[in-house]
């Protein structure tokens, strides 16, 4: 029954998402209901609790004492640097530095004669842009104001340019929410560049090289079809390419917190996520002030990173909190531990069960992946069930963060799939298409990626064993040189 109970937990939820309901009070609520259900159904005790648990009144306080221990541990945890990120982020944008890096970052794009080619090089810069510019969604924005008039005026169809920027998907590096939320998860959370230099960015490059090469050969053989059946077959407008109003050396503003981290990192010193952010912060206020001596701008800009992190804490971290209550109540009805000894009934006493761990790769990948198509973001579908996964890879044998890098990565390509998503909403307006005719398009180099996704996870599981002694202390990852 405890199967049946947890798989119905899921469709309900899923359902209501599906509906239009407000996802954090779906996760919020249904997660509240069913720790107390599953206290009831199999005696799971509510953990962190100092009420006992021997009236539904105190159970009942209980639930609610628990909410109140995962507010309070993921505010001043993955919470604060989530909203620390979007400050720094929103300042970027503020002064113009992000879309100064992204305006002169496409100027190469320009030397290179075949459309095709260009469409591949878009999408690489884009991808490297990524790792200082973590929003979907705002590099998109970013892009469509500075390279997609430049992919127009070298006469590639709009419909073309914005599939490839659709593609410009994953989330990646030290200072991006996902990764932090992923660090935090397999408790490395001051672990951040470690974990994507020995794990996070096997699987970028693997994505960023097969989708690169791929580009040109797909898209020329989707407007080959397209003109044949007269779909989409549409004018290509010019559009006035602007240079946004900053000094050129402001491009190296965004990487600020990035380079701190790295330096630090192969320094030998700690230094967390939040305090790079602000270090860099004041850096550039420092700069700000010189260049317009006006003391009281930099007040206005610090409203700006505030207001920033607000925004951020009501659409992720908030969503972050309820994830995790709704993974607790999950978790509470033991289905899942179930599930996962049905998964290791395929392996063989005392060996590793790869065949195991690839079947759970495998449907934790594509469960996130078509939940975040329904719900439009990735991070609900990722916080619920990413917070499952390290039991689950320990119980396979295999190192938290293989199980839960593909649940990380297949969220964003789940994004990118979604007709609902932000940035696919925002892209086909500009195009002046149907969301899914940008989908249909990029829907087959998608579904490559994850069976790409899923192929670098179960390399970097069969390589990295979960050791039965050390359960109970941190993984440590070395850069290996």
């Amino acid at each position: 029954m405890s199967v049946v109970f947890t798989l119905l937990a899921v469709f309900i939820v899923g359902y209501y998402v599906f509906k239009k309901y407000n996802p954090i009070f779906l996760l919020l609520f249904s997660g509240l209901v069913l720790i107390i259900f599953a206290f009831y159904f199999n005696g799971t005790q509510i953990p962190n609790s100092k009420f006992p648990h021997d009236s539904f009144l105190n159970v009942f306080l209980s639930s609610f004492d628990f909410i109140t221990q995962t507010f309070k541990k993921e505010l001043a945890g993955v919470g604060l640097i989530i909203m620390s990120v979007a400050g720094f982020a929103a300042y970027m944008k503020h002064i113009n530095a992000s879309a100064k890096l992204a305006f002169l970052a496409n100027k190469p794009l320009g030397k290179i004669k075949n459309k095709y080619l260009i469409l591949s090089g878009t999408f690489v810069v884009g991808m490297a842009l990524k790792i200082v510019i973590s929003s979907y969604a705002g590099l998109l924005l970013l892009l469509l104001a500075c390279i997609y008039p430049v992919l127009l005026a070298l006469k590639i169809r709009p419909i073309t340019a914005v599939c490839v920027l659709s593609l410009i998907a994953l989330d990646y590096g030290p200072k991006d929410g996902n990764s932090i939320n992923m660090a935090d998860m397999v408790g490395q959370k001051d672990n951040v560049v470690g974990l994507f230099l020995n794990f996070q960015l096997y699987s970028v490059l693997a994505y960023v090289l097969v989708i690169a090469l791929l580009i040109p050969f797909y898209f020329a053989w989707i407007d080959k079809k397209d003109r044949i059946k007269g779909v989409l077959n549409d004018e290509v407008q010019t559009l006035e390419i602007i240079d946004p109003k900053c000094p050129t050396f402001y491009i190296l503003f965004p990487w600020l917190p990035v380079v701190f981290l790295f330096a630090t990192y192969f320094l030998g010193i700690k230094l967390d996520v939040v305090s790079a952010n602000f270090i860099s912060i004041t850096l550039v206020f420092i700069i700000e002030f010189i260049r317009h001596k006006d003391a009281k701008k930099l007040g206005e800009d610090m409203m700006v990173i505030f207001r920033a992190m607000a925004e951020i804490f009501i659409s992720v971290v908030s969503i972050i909190i309820a994830a995790g209550v709704f993974a607790q109540g999950i978790k509470a009805l033991g289905g899942l531990d179930l599930l996962t000894q049905g998964v290791l009934y395929f392996s063989k006493e005392g060996e590793f069960a790869w065949f195991a761990v690839l079947l759970s790769i495998s449907v934790l990948s594509f469960l996130v992946y078509f939940v975040t198509i329904i719900m439009g973001s990735g991070i609900a579908a990722f916080s619920a069930f990413g917070k499952l996964a390290p039991d689950i890879a320990a119980k396979l044998g295999v190192a938290p963060i293989t199980l839960v890098l593909p649940i990380e990565i297949a969220s964003c390509l789940g994004r990118a799939a979604s007709p609902i998503a932000g940035g696919i909403l925002a892209l086909a307006g500009f195009a002046k298409v149907s969301p899914m005719d940008i989908i249909k398009r990029t829907t087959p180099l998608l579904l490559i990626a994850m069976i790409i996704n899923i192929v670098v996870a179960f390399y970097l599981a069969k390589t990295h064993a979960y050791v039965e002694q050390a359960k109970t202390e941190v993984i440590q990852t070395k850069v290996k040189i």
